[in-house]
């Protein structure tokens, strides 16, 4: 069963953190927990949406941003929108956030936005609990990327890899690393934070493994 969403929400005209964080909520509210009703199937139509959304350059995909944009409830704040030729840093952040998410999704039968888990939990959760060899060189490769389109296409298949264990994360939080990720100043910051969470998050799976194997 999903959380049910905050009746109140946040204040009309959220920060990014809480819109990202609502709209996830809502989502996977009304995919999981009311799917026979239209809301669900709306929530499914949005959900695949997003999914498709995963693979497209925001900077190109106009009519995807807005689709986005329209989706979120409560809307970013005026602060946060753009008024240039480009999209925002928040209008960017909210728009591979909540297409992860589309993907993060698919299928799911548990909610995969939690509160309080960070995204670097999540991948330390998915490399203690996996066999595989590549889930280490896979995040530090998302770490060193350059650019922002090969960080997406690694953040792309961390995501499909923790839809396959069934493991969650916080997409408001994610969304506000993401958007500290465009400032130069910001983003030796986030994968320092990143990069301690993966071990913390390693460490707590390892720990609970341990715990629950019988002696």
């Amino acid at each position: 069963m999903s959380s049910s969403p905050n009746v109140n929400g946040p204040a009309p005209h959220a920060g990014l953190m809480s819109c990202v964080g609502a709209t996830a909520n809502r989502l996977q509210h009304n995919y999981l927990d009311r799917s026979h009703t239209p809301a669900g199937a709306e929530a499914r139509a949005h959900l695949a949406e997003l999914r498709k959304f995963s693979s497209f350059d925001v900077a190109t995909s106009p009519i995807a941003l807005e689709h986005i944009l329209m989706l979120m409830q409560p809307p970013l704040n005026e602060q946060e929108l753009g008024r240039g030729q480009e999209p925002s840093p928040s209008e960017r952040a909210a728009f591979h956030a909540l297409s992860l998410f589309g993907l993060h999704m698919q299928s799911a039968t548990k909610p995969m936005h939690e509160t309080g888990t960070s995204f670097a939990v999540a991948c330390g959760k998915l490399f203690a609990n996996s066999t595989s060899r590549s889930i280490k060189p896979r995040f530090d490769a998302m770490q060193a990327a350059g650019d922002e389109v090969s960080r997406i296409t690694h953040l792309r298949s961390l995501v499909s890899l923790l839809r396959s264990q069934g493991i969650a994360f916080d997409y408001g939080r994610f969304a506000s690393d993401l958007r500290a990720l465009d400032y130069p100043a910001k983003r030796n910051g986030v994968l320092l934070r990143w990069g301690r969470d993966f071990a913390r998050g390693a460490y707590r799976a390892a720990q609970e493994h341990t715990t629950d194997t019988p002696n």
